[in-house]
């Protein structure tokens, strides 16, 4: 493994994604939504931030998450199912809308950080992540019950 290697998600790692099971920590999940195909590992260095990269890499290549893409046919990301299911149909820019939304109107002045983040999210994996947080956020503060209106919200039905 070298600084010059591409990798990809593999099945199992675009699951990973989605439901959360292998135990990454929070670096191994950046670095996982980060993989894409096309970036070698000294270009995901600079983008993550962290200098032990490819040692990074390296875990998430023994869990089965990434593997290393062979040139031109490299094995793109293909798109996650989200926790809601609606999302592989909605383009992106209408997802960073309805999630923008649905943080401003669930968590008022608290979000607005998050709001931001989620208006400038430039990839549906990094979008869910986000929407992630939001979802986790609105159950802590104003209960469980309050997530399902979240996730109408983000459906386009509140």
């Amino acid at each position: 493994m070298n600084d010059k290697t591409v990798y990809a998600k593999t099945p199992a790692g675009q699951q990973e994604i989605g439901e959360r099971k292998a135990g990454l920590d929070i670096r191994q999940r950046r670095l996982l939504i980060l993989v894409d195909g096309h970036r070698p590992a000294s270009e995901l260095r600079g983008v993550s931030g962290f200098p032990d990269t490819v040692a990074l890499l390296e875990d998430l290549l023994a869990k089965g998450l990434v593997a290393a893409a062979n040139g031109a046919g490299a094995a793109a990301p293909t798109p996650t199912a989200g926790p809601v299911a609606a999302t592989p149909a909605v383009d992106l820019v209408e997802r960073r809308r309805r999630g923008t939304h649905a943080v401003n109107q669930m968590l008022g002045p608290v979000g607005k950080y998050l709001a931001l983040r989620l208006a400038d999210a430039e990839s549906h994996e990094v979008l869910e992540d986000l929407i992630d947080s939001g979802r986790r956020m609105v159950g802590d503060l104003r209960g469980r019950a309050a997530i399902p209106h979240f996730d109408r919200l983000l459906a386009g039905d509140g």
